[in-house]
This record gives structure tokens, sequence and C-alpha cells, in this order.
């Protein structure tokens, strides 16, 4: 049995919709129910692996049925498992300089949990209050329209740890805040963007119209390029190593709907530490 964790970085923002609206925005993104964090379902993540296997075939003389699986009638079940993709570093808007890339002790937790089940354990222990954030620097600071109190003192390895994860550059960037703090963040920090429909033919006189559809406005949620998730791999050997041999010369996959509008490409990160 081969179990690995893979770090996806989003290269473009990434709209991985649940299907139904939530009364505000027509196009929400999936999200854990227990924390409001933004995930990508393990179903989707799955989809999305055995889609780009399914392209590239050819190129790689991967058997698809046998290591995703086939629902025919003869078909076998699949060989490896994948986890959700979890949320671990949130891009967040800042007033006084570059963006922040942001996470919280919950969720650092629980990476050194599924860590340690991937038999990797990580000694680092990260405690920050309200209204303070864990950086590289000291003073203040401000995320969206909140004002932080920063304190200098980010657990030692940490950095190395997350930019493990396909991340370049993090220290300068990485943001630890409290769980409640985090959870506003998570919640009210994505991108929501309004979109139109054009009517480009009149059925009556056959003109070229280029006006917007009556009724044809909806707000879509997405997550922002440079978020990092993160998913679990496992299964036998000879299947893991069909999957991550894929990403040998070309790192990269699309999770996600929007495709043809560049959305959801991510630069995939086999964690070898």
């Amino acid at each position: 049995m081969k179990q690995t964790i893979l770090g996806l970085r989003a290269e473009t923002s990434i709209h991985a919709g649940t299907g139904q609206n939530n009364g505000v925005i027509d196009m929400p993104i999936m999200r854990e129910v227990h924390t409001g964090y933004p995930c990508v379902f393990g179903s989707a993540v799955k989809g999305a692996f055995r889609a780009h296997a399914e392209v590239r075939r050819k190129d790689l003389n991967i058997n698809v049925k046998k290591v995703f699986g086939d629902a025919g009638e003869e078909g076998n079940a699949s060989n490896i498992s994948m986890t959700d993709a979890r949320l671990l570093l949130l891009p967040v808007r800042s007033l006084t300089g570059h963006f922040k890339l942001v996470t919280c002790p919950a969720i650092l937790e629980r990476l050194k949990r599924d860590m340690k089940m991937m038999g990797k354990d990580k000694a680092w222990r990260v405690d920050v209050r309200q209204g303070e954030v864990l950086s590289i620097a000291s003073g203040h600071i401000f995320l969206e329209e909140f004002k932080f109190a920063q304190q200098a003192g980010l657990p030692d390895g940490l950095v190395q740890s997350l930019e493990a994860f396909g991340m370049e550059n993090l220290k300068d960037q990485l943001i630890v805040m409290c769980n409640d703090d985090f959870a506003w963040f998570a919640k009210n920090a994505t991108a929501v963007t309004a979109h139109i429909a054009i009517e480009n033919i009149d059925k009556k006189t056959g003109e070229n119209k280029k006006v917007v559809k009556p009724g044809a406005l909806w707000y879509e949620e997405t997550l922002p390029s440079d978020a990092l998730l993160y998913t679990m791999l496992m299964g036998k050997d000879e299947h893991v190593n069909s999957v991550l041999g894929m990403f040998d010369d070309k790192p990269f996959i699309q999770i996600g709907g929007n495709e043809t509008v560049g959305m959801g490409w991510c630069k995939v990160e086999v964690l070898d530490e």
C-alpha cells in the first residue's frame, strides 16, 4: 500500500460548484459543512484526475479503467482512493502591502494529523490570540478592512513544511490568525463575480443585437488563484505510481468548472519530504 499527499496550488481561480444557490450567490463553491472552509469534494477531485488520465492515456499508457474503476456490467472497483481537497492557505488582500496567504491553527493541526496518517510527523505547534496574527514581521497590518497586530513568531519549520506543497518564497507572505478570525475570511474573502448572457440575434428581424438577455444575470463564487489545497492519495503501489506519473513532465491539472475560460488550473506537487 502506498500513500502520499498532493499539494494543489491554484494557478487560476477555481469554481468547484455545488449545483445549487444559497439565496444570495447563484453559483457558490463547495464548502465543508462543519467549518465552512472552501474545499473540493473527493468525488470531484477524483473525477478531475480521471478526466486528466483519459486525455493523457496514450502518452502515458495508463489503464484508466483499472486505476480509476469501470462502471460497466463487468467492471471493477477503483484501485485508488482520493480524499477531499482541503484548504491550507487562503489568499487575502492587504491594504498595507502585497496580498497575504492566511491559515489558522485548526487547519495546521488537521494537516499534522493527515501528514501523520501518511507517515510524515511534524512537531510545530501554533497558538495565536484573536485580533493578532503571526508572521515574520511586527507592527500592524490591514487584511481586508480589519486591523491586526503582527507578532514575529512563526514556528520553526512551518514555512519549510508548507513550501513543500508547491509554494515559493512563502516566508514574506505567510500569516497565521486565530480560528475565529479565519472563519470570517474563509466565508467572506472569496471572489463573487457578476455574469451576464448576451443575446446576439433578434429572432424576429435576424439583426445582431448584442444586448443583455432579459433575466440573464447571475453571481458566481470562486476560490482565488494562489490558494493552496491538498488531497491524499492511497492505493497499491503500481496504481498510485500510475497517477503520479501523469505529472512527471506536466505538473498541472484542471479541477472544477469553466475550463473553457481558463478556470481551475492547479499545479500538482507530490509531498516527498
